[in-house]
């Protein structure tokens, strides 16, 4: 109620009243625009008798009779604008406005009908009175936003009022030079200040929130904003109001993901231990595996490898616990721990053979083997990948053993795990990759030879393109253009010879500059 005001508007002939309310804090109102058509002189007056002075009318629509006006003031009252497009026939709503002055009146209706016009507008058809003097006044929903605009009465029917969609006053308000941001504070202020500021006014709007599961979201991300600038009291202090709240969710799954989410947010700023005390209290079975395995790859990530590993194994679920132990084996990799590898990828393998769902077990193999091969356990990874049921994700896997295998140079090993590759796409795929690499190394005839196991004609032109550029490259124009007129792909021949063409032309702006910088050496 304090965000609705009463708007009178007058010029020398007479005076208009009517209502409107404000949007945002630093005194943007909507009203009618029949209300202050014309009109020099505008005032707002709010409930407690005091009056806002309007500078300016920010944007008008005369077709939707809409006006929004820019009043003085600062930290104003102000409501928020709903989604119309929402809005249901048979909906309660209530109005506050202004009739014939009287201040502070709610009057209460249903939605009855959602009137589209030939021009395409809309009009909500309410059973709230609109009297005179109402022109301008919110219309609100259950949840307190303004979903309308009430607008005008048919006086030959019986209480047929009308009001404008919110969505109109959005469609508004985006237009250039409008805005319904606050003000930026006051540069007298210093950061800290700012933040503190910011820190009360999230945690007032988080606190409105009704719905438990949102509470418990906003706490946790002002929380974590808390840490990152290292306020770890207050923090605490509101990650303990997160925690009070989640257990009062009454379903279970949305319970769950409310502690998981809290759980997820302590592990980012590193509090581990209550982490772990909070992901104690997930019902759902695969969150609370899911959770353990981030907290667990998290311990591996921060160094701490043997409470990563004790954590890894207390997961129920078969799939995250070999995720886990995947992550924990990557980590030591990186750290340059190699001797605990074997037995860390070991762990992995069990729990993934575990795994009852095919497609799920053979995806999870995937990665152990692809991880594997990152760690340059070659023979190791093949072994893994050899076992995968599932003819696309067994594919997938020995084409990204190929694809390490071309980074470290072994081009023929690679060739030969290419070979054994099933699916004809990740076939051509690694063959493509191969000879790329085999180009950029310098060795042409051996990259041509590749392209021709390459059945797939669009993937075979491709390779050769990259052929091409790479012999440009080397200086080798005259058979990088042989090669880019072999291709059969138009599209991919004419990114050959553009890209031949313009390693040709950087070459000799190098040979100018090289050649104008002797000349001016030699003066």
């Amino acid at each position: 109620m304090p965000a609705v005001v009463t708007i009178v508007s007058a010029d020398a002939k007479d005076i208009v009243q009517g209502s409107g309310f404000l949007i945002s804090s630093d005194g943007k109102i909507v009203t009618n625009f029949h209300v202050v058509a014309g009109k020099p002189t505008i005032l707002a007056r709010l409930l407690d008798g005091s009056f806002l002075v309007i500078k300016s009318i920010l944007a008008s629509d005369k077709a939707n009779d809409l006006a929004i006006l820019q009043a003085e003031g600062r930290n104003l009252p102000f409501v928020q604008l709903g989604d119309s497009d929402k809005a249901k026939v048979g909906e309660a709503i209530c109005v506050i406005g202004s009739p014939m002055l009287l201040e502070g009146t709610v009057s209460a209706g249903i939605i009855s009908a959602v009137r589209e016009l030939r021009d395409g507008r809309k009009l909500l058809q309410i059973t709230a009175p609109i009297s005179e003097g109402s022109s301008g006044s919110p219309v609100f929903n259950r949840k307190g936003e303004v979903i309308g605009v009430a607008s005008f009465t048919l006086s030959e029917g019986q209480n047929l009022n009308f009001a404008v969609p919110s969505n109109a006053v959005k469609d508004l308000l985006h237009r250039p030079g409008i805005s319904t941001k606050p003000p930026p504070p006051s540069l007298t202020l210093s950061l800290e200040e700012r933040f503190e500021r910011a820190y009360w006014e999230a945690l007032k709007v988080a606190q409105e929130i009704e719905n438990a599961l949102g509470r418990s979201w906003a706490l946790r991300e002002i929380a974590v904003a808390l840490a990152e600038a290292g306020q770890t009291e207050q923090a605490n202090q509101t990650f303990h109001l997160a925690i009070q709240i989640a257990p009062k969710i009454e379903d279970v799954s949305e319970r769950s993901e409310a502690l998981k989410d809290i759980t997820i947010a302590l592990v980012e700023v590193g509090q581990f231990d209550r982490a772990l005390q909070i992901a104690q209290k997930i019902e759902d079975e695969w969150r609370h595996s899911w959770v353990l395995g981030e907290i667990a790859i998290a311990l591996a990530e921060a160094g701490q490898f043997d409470r990563a590993n004790q954590i890894a194994q207390k997961i129920k679920d078969a799939e995250e616990r070999s995720w886990a132990f995947k992550e924990i084996a990557i980590a030591l990799v990186r750290a340059g721990q190699t001797e605990r590898v074997n037995q860390v990828f070991y762990l992995a393998l069990q729990a993934a053979q575990k795994i009852k769902d095919k497609v799920e077990r053979s995806l999870t193999l995937e990665a152990i083997a692809h991880a594997l091969a990152e760690a340059e356990q070659f023979d190791r990874a093949l072994q893994i990948a050899q076992k995968i049921e599932d003819t696309i994700y067994r594919s997938s896997a020995l084409r990204a053993i190929t694809q390490v295998l071309v980074e470290a140079e072994q081009f023929d090993r690679a060739i030969q795990i290419a070979q054994k590759i099933e699916d004809t796409l990740h076939r051509f795929w690694a063959f493509r990759e191969i000879a790329i690499a085999l180009a950029k190394v310098g060795r042409f005839d051996h990259a041509f030879q590749i392209t021709q196991k390459i059945e797939d004609t669009w993937e075979r032109s491709l390779a050769l393109y990259r052929i091409a550029e790479a012999l440009a490259k080397a200086g080798q124009f005259e058979r990088a253009v042989e090669i880019a007129e072999t291709i059969s792909e138009p599209i991919a021949r004419l990114q050959a010879l553009a890209a031949i063409i313009a390693v040709k032309r950087d070459q000799e702006r190098v040979e100018r500059g090289n050649g104008e910088g002797v000349k001016k050496g030699d003066r």
